[in-house]
């Protein structure tokens, strides 16, 4: 089906959803009396992680590397132990790529909704899977990978891949689980909360409109280039990413569609909380699923046959799906869209706590 065509049905399509959703007001808003634990003794998630029965994160298969995959609830990560790195790798500390599926939320009137989400964590969670990157390392003097972003989160936050408002969809207690540092790496603070924000938007529109989305996301390294690290002395040195990378996938009537992004870290963003949705042009980060797999050293969409591969990476940089503003949960802008504030989460406390 070409471009055209497909659009044409997706437009009707979401008249039909588009036409209950105007019918009411949204309502959901953060719940204050909600709080994420403070991480005890034990190096793990503040709730036991469980993936929803049915629900396929890593559906289509994604290859690459010598990773341990860890299923995390709403999401599954792919995350190089110590043990596994190569020699130079900059990918020590952070995961090689996250993928989770998302279904629709809407009332029983069409009307999307946005689950309230419990206050951030101040440290994120440090897991055991991740310990040997500090546990008798020489020179390191403090344990974690917290620390590496303190002092540096002004610019670089901690920017989730499976975000903590799509976590939220599942219950508040996956949004906690989502703080972890297999899902996080130093993200610039003005793609974190722009660009970024603005597709993370769109991925809930697009789960209302077609009833499920599926979300790849991860750090691309450019070869040959110099790497800039964080991290004060004494803790585990971080590498910044050169760009970061985003996939979306939907079955539609029409088969499966795939669509890439590329958001290099030194492009110049715009904040979601001023810009309003519509201006975002999402368009001119699309890239081929080609281009991502030779910049990443990934293989995606590895479960289907060649043939199908090269049928979903035509249409692979077409960029966003139409999809009517009353399917969005959020929309960027000054207001917040839809009457909700912000991400629909409580206040941070400060700059060393931001992250989507």
């Amino acid at each position: 089906m070409s471009p055209a065509a497909s659009h044409r049905w997706i437009f009707l399509f979401a008249l039909l959803l588009a036409s209950a959703a105007l019918a009411a007001p949204a309502s959901e808003a953060a719940d204050e009396s909600l709080s994420c634990p403070t991480q005890g003794d034990r190096l793990t998630f503040p709730y036991p992680p469980q993936v929803p029965e049915g629900w396929e994160h890593d559906r289509f298969g994604t290859t690459g590397g010598d990773t341990l995959t860890i299923e995390a609830g709403a999401f599954v990560s792919a995350f190089t132990p110590p043990d596994r790195e190569e020699e130079g790798s900059p990918y020590r500390g952070l995961p090689r790529w996250v993928a989770y599926e998302m279904r629709a939320l809407l009332d029983e009137t069409g009307v999307p909704l946005q689950p309230a989400g419990a206050r951030r964590p101040g440290h994120w969670y440090e897991l055991e899977q991740t310990a040997a990157l500090w546990r008798d390392r020489p020179g390191l003097t403090h344990a974690g990978l917290d620390r590496s972003y303190r002092g540096f989160a002004t610019h670089w936050n901690r920017g989730h891949l499976a975000a903590r408002a799509h976590a939220n969809r599942l219950g508040w207690r996956d949004g906690c689980n989502s703080h972890v540092f297999i899902n996080a790496l130093p993200e610039q603070a003005g793609l974190n909360q722009g660009e970024w924000e603005a597709l993370e938007n769109h991925a809930v529109a697009v789960a209302n409109l077609f009833g499920r989305v599926w979300t790849i996301a991860g750090p691309v390294f450019e070869p040959d280039q110099p790497v800039e690290t964080i991290g004060a002395p004494g803790t585990v040195p971080l590498a910044v990413p050169h760009a970061l990378f985003k996939i979306l996938a939907v079955e539609t009537p029409a088969g499966l569609e795939a669509r890439a992004f590329l958001f290099p870290q030194d492009g110049v963003y715009h904040r979601c909380l001023a810009t309003p949705q519509d201006s975002y042009d999402l368009g001119r980060h699309a890239v081929t699923l080609a281009r991502l797999e030779a910049l990443t050293g990934l293989r995606f969409f590895t479960h289907l046959s060649p043939a199908h591969r090269a049928e979903i990476e035509l249409d692979s940089a077409a960029g966003p799906w139409p999809v009517p503003a009353a399917l969005y949960a959020r929309r960027c802008g000054p207001r917040g869209g839809r009457g909700l504030p912000g991400r629909g989460d409580p206040p941070d406390s400060g700059p060393e706590h931001h992250g989507s």
